[in-house]
């Protein structure tokens, strides 16, 4: 009976998104995503549905759907299925928080970490992972899991999620693990990582004067070998003096 309720739960859902698919606007994200041969997203397949249609169709049905079957989208063959089925689950996981519900809180980030070769796109990543995987990191501090998961043996898209996952310390001003694991993507030859740890830099040097001189810091020790795109991310919002000093710092 659960197993029927479930299906269809998730077909309705579905049936809610690809009601508002458009051809022409799949054929738009389908190169904006880089689905060709041989690139990050090979293979991904799109609606044509936007973020606000997708958000719209979350807030309507997220609290009538399990985490189960939320799960159960994620694994859809569809991009925008998947983002609507990690989206329902960060609407779980923030009321499981607001609610103190450890427990829920916990089964969620198993959930989550569990469905990472679905968690296939920079997209799905950044609205995802420093909501859930962030969270639960600055909450249970024990939790190592994300440190593992940025080295090379983990797939860019686990390594990416340990990277954004930092966004959620930082906006706390804490830094550690940001730069912890920046440090570790110095030699990774993926511009998407470069991105991320460079975002994810420029963000803690938004933060207050406290931040800035962090930031400062890790350029100081790192730039003569970080990668040119995290370091231009790294510091976009400086001045353009310092960005042409980090600049030249970095040609040595």
């Amino acid at each position: 009976m659960a197993s029927t309720r479930h299906t269809e739960q998730v077909r309705r859902v579905t049936d809610a998104l690809l009601a508002l698919a458009d051809s022409r606007q799949a054929q738009g994200m389908a190169r904006f995503f880089k689905t060709g041969a041989g690139e990050y997203g090979e293979k991904d397949r799109f609606l044509g549905v936007t973020n606000p249609q997708t958000l719209r169709v979350v807030k309507t049905v997220w609290r009538e759907t399990t985490p189960e079957e939320a799960a159960m989208l994620v694994r859809n063959e569809w991009h925008e299925v998947r983002l609507c089925g990690l989206l329902i689950l960060v609407a779980h996981y923030e009321r499981a928080a607001r609610r103190r519900d450890v427990v829920a809180m916990a089964a969620i980030f198993r959930l989550y970490t569990s469905l990472h070769p679905f968690v296939n796109n920079w997209n799905l990543v950044d609205l995802s992972a420093y909501k859930i995987v962030g969270d639960y990191e600055m909450r249970f501090p024990k939790t190592t899991l994300m440190d593992a998961w940025i080295t090379p043996s983990h797939t860019l898209w686990q390594q990416r999620i340990a990277m954004v996952a930092t966004w959620k310390h930082v906006r706390h001003d804490r830094f550690c693990a940001l730069e912890r694991r920046a440090q570790c993507l110095l030699t990774s030859r993926e511009p998407l990582l470069h991105k991320a740890a460079g975002w994810m830099l420029r963000e803690m040097g938004k933060r207050s004067e406290v931040g800035l001189r962090r930031l400062e810091e890790f350029l100081e020790q790192h730039c003569a070998g970080m990668p040119s795109v995290m370091l231009s991310y790294a510091t976009e919002r400086m001045t353009e003096e310092r960005r042409l000093y980090w600049r030249a710092r970095r040609k040595g």
